[in-house]
């Protein structure tokens, strides 16, 4: 039995090699074709790319789908079809909504507002988007190369391109500036580890007019990145101005490792900032400090009689002549509650009937029109002392007065008054000013008004002669 399975199985192979060997390559009798489709990994069909576009329901990738996809890079950047993709510059990125008036943090040739670069040879050798020499990774910096060729009589100096206006020095007059100093390199002769901030106007003869800030790195801190620090208060340029009065510079410089020779140097640099800061110690204007960087239109904090942006307070009038706020108010004072280092202001409520007995607080009116479609309410802290008689005219309110600055104001203006409670007499109260759907004296809900160039706060009511004694801080601003 088993020899006859063994036969039937022989001849079975037989029959099956006798089948194929009658097929030949001329005369096929399968179609092994494989089928065009849209996910073969071919492009085919009507498609427009690799199994995408056309009757695809994929759609092929491009350079402004916001994917990243195909071979990108990053987002719509990259790869064989995209432009390159941007270099990071996340510390300018941060610095966009600070509304410091220039700033260039060197993670690329152009991150900064305001100051780039000069096209022509700066007179170091520098190279932008850097990696960080301390090894801290996607941290982008400028390598600072000082050549040893003296192309530019050895003052070589890394200059900012000009800029279409003076700068404004009134107001920052500090500047910081990130620098690192590799080991190894040698100060023992010309080259010393001295970075130099030079402001100047371009024309010609400019280093007979110009601003020098030296500072230099001391050796302890070679290898790692150490802040400069420069304060140009009072700095006499070469011209016998002082810098808070300079106006006629448009220029940023900056020179390493000295002047006067062509010795070779590196240095790499970041992050150059104007700031209001108080060098050498804490800051005297710490919550105007946290403001500068929260993008408001306007804010004042009453730590000094500038610590705000856009808002100051009235100094003289229209004619030029001095103006009286209508209040005595003392700036940068002491809590009243205590606070170490937390500087308020004091007004005081005269007795003279100075203003008819609306004693008022006025900023300077800006130059153009406040915009209240998005900032219609404010909030200010108030403290007002214990111990005082509101029995008479005097009352504890306070009032935000928003208004043009032309004759008859007081016809237009719009007034949100707050009134503060006994309870809280003795300890700092937020008031909150909400202005949403207030119609001023003009018929105008405020959220629509065009006009209003100023703000004034009124304190302890209007038409009496009383005095009175208010604490305030921080006021700004809501959405």
């Amino acid at each position: 039995m088993k020899n006859l399975v063994n036969i039937k199985i022989i001849l079975f192979a037989f029959m099956a090699i006798g089948l194929f060997s009658t097929m030949s390559c001329e005369d096929e009798k399968f179609d092994l074709t494989i089928l065009p489709t849209h996910y073969d990994g071919i492009q085919n069909l009507d498609e427009e790319g690799v199994d995408c576009g056309g009757s695809s329901p994929n759609a092929c990738p491009t350079c402004t789908d916001g994917i990243q996809n195909g071979d990108e890079t990053g987002v719509d950047c990259g790869g064989s079809n995209c432009e390159e993709c941007p270099i990071g510059t996340p510390r300018l990125d941060a610095l966009t909504s600070s509304g410091l008036p220039y700033y260039f943090t060197f993670e690329s040739d152009e991150a900064g507002l305001l100051l780039t670069t000069f096209s022509a040879n700066q007179g170091v050798d520098i190279s932008y988007g850097v990696e960080n020499p301390d090894g801290t990774a996607n941290d982008l910096v400028a390598q600072v190369i000082r050549p040893s060729d003296g192309r530019f009589g050895g003052f070589e100096d890394y200059k900012f391109s000009a800029l279409g206006a003076p700068l404004d020095f009134s107001v920052y007059h500090k500047w910081t500036l990130e620098v690192f100093i590799p080991t190894g390199q040698d100060f023992s002769g010309a080259l010393n580890p001295e970075v130099v901030l030079i402001f100047m106007d371009s024309n010609g003869n400019f280093w007979e007019r110009w601003t020098e800030i030296p500072m230099t790195v001391n050796e302890s801190d070679f290898g790692s990145w150490v802040t400069l620090e420069f304060d140009g208060t009072d700095v006499v340029g070469a011209n016998g101005v002082v810098m808070q009065d300079q106006t006629t510079y448009n220029t940023v410089g900056l020179r390493f490792g000295g002047g006067g020779h062509t010795e070779s140097g590196v240095f790499y640099i970041k992050d150059l900032i104007p700031t209001t800061e108080n060098f050498g110690g804490p800051s005297t204007t710490p919550r105007a400090d946290v403001l500068a960087g929260s993008g408001l239109p306007y804010y004042f904090t009453f730590e000094a009689d500038d610590a705000g942006l856009v808002l100051e307070p009235f100094t003289v009038n229209a004619d030029g002549s001095p103006y009286n706020q209508g209040v005595d108010i003392s700036y940068g004072v002491e809590n009243p509650d205590g606070t170490a280092n937390d500087l308020v202001a004091q007004v005081i409520r005269p007795d003279d009937g100075r203003f008819g007995g609306f004693e008022d607080y006025k900023f300077q009116t800006l130059g153009t029109p406040i915009d209240f479609s998005v900032y219609h309410k404010w909030t200010m802290d108030v403290y007002i002392p214990t111990g005082q008689d509101f029995s008479g005219a005097l009352n504890p309110e306070v009032v935000l007065i928003l208004m043009d600055y032309n004759a008859n104001f007081w016809e237009r203006w719009t007034e949100i008054p707050i009134t503060v409670d006994e309870a809280n007499f003795g300890s700092w109260v937020t008031l909150e000013f909400d202005g949403t759907g207030r119609v001023g004296n003009n018929g105008v809900v405020l959220e629509s008004q065009t006009t209003y160039t100023n703000i004034s706060i009124r304190f302890g009511g209007g038409g009496h002669t009383e005095t009175g004694t208010f604490y305030v801080k921080d006021l700004k601003p809501i959405e």
